[in-house]
């Protein structure tokens, strides 16, 4: 069974990030730093994750979780009253392309629409080259609204959902 819950401000949590981040596939895909690394020390991860934990305000950061156990991050973040960006991934990797992605991303939609009832925009921006992430997206009701190029030049999809 998959359940989201929110990341925690303990060792576990920070140890499960860093385990993902030395994933050959996920680093190809996710956040990097300034040098182009993504943050694979503990050190880097509480720095980048630690705030967002302790102090939610505009970005929060849940685990996916597969019977109890993390297989996953998920994150929203609060663009403005109307709009949510989220980013999210697997971490481990025999839990890939099994439908988690999309069902853990169903359960964050009904979260952020119970929580923020103004929102009427969703959006995530999977590279264009990342197919499983777009097919994902897709399979959790993401409509694809174009391509664009992100401030690291890689060209992505923006896809959406909207609420009337």
């Amino acid at each position: 069974m998959i359940t989201l819950r929110l990341m925690e401000d303990t060792m576990e949590d920070y140890r499960a990030l860093q385990s993902w981040f030395h994933e050959p596939e996920l680093q190809e895909w996710v956040w990097c730093d300034e040098k182009g690394e993504p943050p694979v020390s503990l050190e880097r991860v509480i720095e980048k994750y630690g705030q967002r934990v302790k102090h939610p305000k505009d970005v929060f950061p849940y685990f996916i979780l597969r019977d109890g156990l993390p297989m996953g991050f998920i994150q929203y973040y609060i663009q403005d009253p109307e709009t949510i960006g989220l980013d999210m991934w697997i971490g481990t990797v025999q839990e890939r392309g099994r439908g988690y992605g999309s069902e853990a991303l169903r359960q964050m939609v009904e979260i952020i629409h119970l929580k923020h009832p103004r929102v009427r925009t969703l959006f995530i921006d999977p590279e264009t080259a990342n197919l499983r992430a777009v097919r994902c997206y897709a399979k959790a009701g993401f409509v694809n609204c174009g391509e664009f190029i992100d401030e690291e030049g890689a060209p992505c999809l923006m896809m959406k959902i909207c609420f009337e």
